[in-house]
């Protein structure tokens, strides 16, 4: 029986070994066929054009073609289930917003899936700021709309993609750190930005290249950018620093690779490589650019630090002001 039992041990230990192997054999030989990258949001939108410039260079770094997939719907929770449910091998990878990460898992219910659980982090490949906009009639400085919000609470509306949006929430951050009280509108998408320009409501928290558009031809107004250091693309916008918060919190929207969980790391690390070294190519950089956003590149440990502080920051306001789907 000894016998019987010590063989059966060594072959499970065989077989554990040559499966190691053929793991790191094929983490080794990766790529060897197309790349896809799931995207939770429509075509033509911020994350999407970003990662069809991105991907394109990172393709020919890797040797294999990617192929962009769009599948929006449910709050990005479509296309992160798509990802969570597929080989955890490296060639189904996601790019979404951070707010997937750090928001959509803790605003719905029942929650829908948990970061932690389903994936690994790759790198944050880039990022655009947001801004807080007002519309043409409002007044021009942030003091004075601060001001007169916080002797009437509610007087001014405040426009979002909807309840649970990155919009939502960094507009309940902003109001919390500031101590105003604006009364929210949601709408459905793009609705929002049309809606502030044609003074349906008075103000919008959303990204500088979402917001770029009616800002370029005159039908808003930026009053301040939500981070300390000024932004290359509204560089006459005061920041939190100068509007007298420095101890509120930066909100950005930032575009996070990932996998699903139990991708090899030496796939991880592969990815992560070639997509910075994309994220260095001066026409990836000029393209990105022209469409207001930044690369802002940070490995796997960097991007985990970045979720976890993002998701506690949304996490304590989802709880104060009890936001629920």
């Amino acid at each position: 029986m000894y016998r019987i039992v010590s063989a059966l041990a060594v072959a499970v230990t065989c077989l554990a070994a040559v499966g190691a192997a053929h793991a790191d054999q094929g983490a080794a030989a990766y790529p060897d066929r197309p790349i896809k990258i799931v995207i939770p949001y429509s075509a033509g939108g911020g994350t999407d054009q970003f990662m069809r410039i991105v991907s394109e260079r990172a393709s020919r770094v890797l040797g294999q073609p990617i192929t962009i997939l769009n599948k929006p719907g449910g709050s990005t929770v479509i296309g992160v289930n798509a990802v969570i449910g597929a080989a955890p091998d490296g060639y189904t990878l996601l790019v979404s917003t951070n707010t997937s990460y750090t928001l959509i898992p803790y605003v719905m219910s029942p929650q829908p899936y948990a970061p932690a659980k389903s994936l690994d982090y790759v790198a944050t490949l880039g990022q655009t700021s947001m801004v807080l906009t007002a519309n043409k009639t409002m007044p021009s400085d942030l003091k004075t709309v601060l001001d007169a919000a916080r002797q009437s609470p509610g007087r001014y509306t405040y426009a979002t993609y909807g309840v649970g949006s990155s919009t939502h929430l960094a507009g309940e951050v902003f109001m919390n750190d500031t101590g105003v009280e604006f009364r929210h509108i949601p709408y459905k998408g793009v609705e929002a930005v049309t809606a502030l320009a044609g003074n349906q409501v008075d103000l919008m928290i959303d990204g500088i290249n979402a917001a770029g558009t009616m800002l370029d031809a005159g039908k808003t107004q930026a009053l301040v950018v939500l981070q300390r250091t000024r932004s290359q693309f509204l560089p006459d916008t005061p920041t939190l620093v100068e509007a007298g918060y420095p101890e509120a919190a930066e909100n950005v929207i930032s575009y996070v690779m990932a996998t699903p969980k139990g991708t090899p790391a030496a796939v991880i690390d592969k990815l992560q490589k070639s997509f910075a070294e994309a994220l260095r190519d001066p026409g990836v950089l000029s393209q990105i650019k022209a469409m207001r956003t930044e690369a802002a590149f940070k490995g796997p440990a960097q991007t985990q630090a970045f979720v976890d502080s993002q998701s506690a920051l949304f996490k304590d306001i989802v709880e104060k002001k009890n936001i629920k789907f």
